[in-house]
C-alpha cells in the first residue's frame, strides 16, 4: 500500500495543487500587464473560482502524506517533520503576501468600474506594477525546492549520529542482503539453489527503521513465497526460506516496496 500512498500523495495531491495553483500563479502575474479595472476583475475571478479545488488538492496532498508516513515509517525522522514545518510557513507566507495585495487590488479595481474619482489611472497602474507577485512566486518556489528536497534525500538534519551504516561481508554459506536506508537493498540480485531449502541472512543496518526481505512470484506481489518478519535496525536476521523451483522470483521489503530486487533460483 505504501506506493498507492504515495502515488496519491504526489500524483493526485501535488499534481492537482500545481494545476489549480498555477491558475492563480498565471493571474498574480497577468494582472501587472492589465491596465482596465474590468479586465482585472475577471481575471481576480477565475483566479478565485479555482481556490475551492486547490485547498482539495491540499487536503489530498495532506491525507496521502500522512498514511505514506505511517506506511513508510517515516515518523521518526526529523526530514518528515522538516517538510511539514516548511509547507505549513510557505502556505502561511503566501497567504499573508497575497491575500491583503489581491484584497486592496479587487477593491481598487471595483472602484475603479464604479467610476470612482479619488484614484488616478496612473495610481491604479503603479498598483498593478507591484512587485508582490515576485516575493509570493519566490516564497512558493523555494518552499517547493526545499520540500522536494527533503522528501528526496530525506537528510538527518543533524539528528542521526553522522556515521554512514556499512553492510557487513555476506557469509560464505548463505546468501546475504542488506538494507542502510530505506531506498534500496545491497545487493539487488540474489542466486539460490532450485528444489531444496536455503537461508537469507538480513542485515538491517538502517538503525531505528523496520525492514523485511519477502519473496513472491513476481512484481505484482500477489503471490508470496516467504515473508520474512520485520526487524528494526540495526540488527542481523536469518531467514530459513522454503524450497524453490528453478525460475525468477522477486523480492522486496514490505515496510519500504521501493526496496526490491530478483531472485533467480536455478
Amino acid at each position: 500500500m505504501h506506493r498507492w500512498w504515495v502515488f496519491l500523495h504526489l500524483a493526485v495531491g501535488v499534481s492537482g495543487f500545481l494545476a489549480t495553483h498555477g491558475v492563480s500563479i498565471y493571474v498574480t502575474f497577468r494582472v501587472r500587464r492589465e491596465r482596465e479595472a474590468a479586465r482585472v476583475i475577471q481575471l481576480l475571478e477565475l483566479s478565485a473560482s479555482t481556490i475551492p479545488f486547490m485547498w482539495a488538492s491540499i487536503g489530498i496532498l495532506v491525507v496521502g502524506g500522512i498514511l505514506a508516513g505511517f506506511t513508510g515509517q517515516f515518523w521518526g525522522q526529523a526530514w518528515i517533520w522538516a517538510a511539514i514545518g516548511v509547507l505549513v510557513a510557505v502556505i502561511a507566507g503566501m497567504y499573508a503576501l497575497a491575500t491583503p495585495w489581491v484584497n486592496r487590488l479587487r477593491t481598487i479595481a471595483e472602484a475603479m468600474v464604479a467610476g470612482t474619482e479619488t484614484l488616478s489611472q496612473e495610481r491604479f497602474e503603479d498598483i498593478l506594477r507591484s512587485r508582490r507577485p515576485h516575493a509570493i512566486a519566490a516564497v512558493g518556489l523555494g518552499g517547493l525546492v526545499v520540500i522536494f528536497y527533503l522528501m528526496m534525500l530525506k537528510p538527518g538534519l543533524g539528528f542521526s549520529s553522522g556515521e554512514v551504516a556499512a553492510c557487513p561481508p555476506p557469509p560464505p554459506d548463505a546468501l546475504g542482503v542488506c538494507a542502510v536506508d530505506d531506498e534500496r537493498f545491497d545487493p539487488e540480485l540474489l542466486e539460490a539453489p532450485a528444489d531444496e531449502p536455503f537461508e537469507i541472512v538480513f542485515a538491517n543496518e538502517d538503525e531505528g527503521i523496520p525492514h523485511n526481505v519477502a519473496v513472491y512470484a513476481d512484481e505484482s506481489a500477489e503471490d508470496a513465497r516467504f515473508v520474512g518478519d520485520w526487524i528494526d535496525g540495526p540488527r542481523t536476521v536469518t531467514y530459513e526460506v522454503p524450497a524453490l523451483e528453478a525460475d525468477s522470483y522477486y523480492f522486496r521489503c514490505d515496510v519500504h516496496p521501493i526496496m526490491d530486487g530478483t531472485l533467480e533460483v536455478a
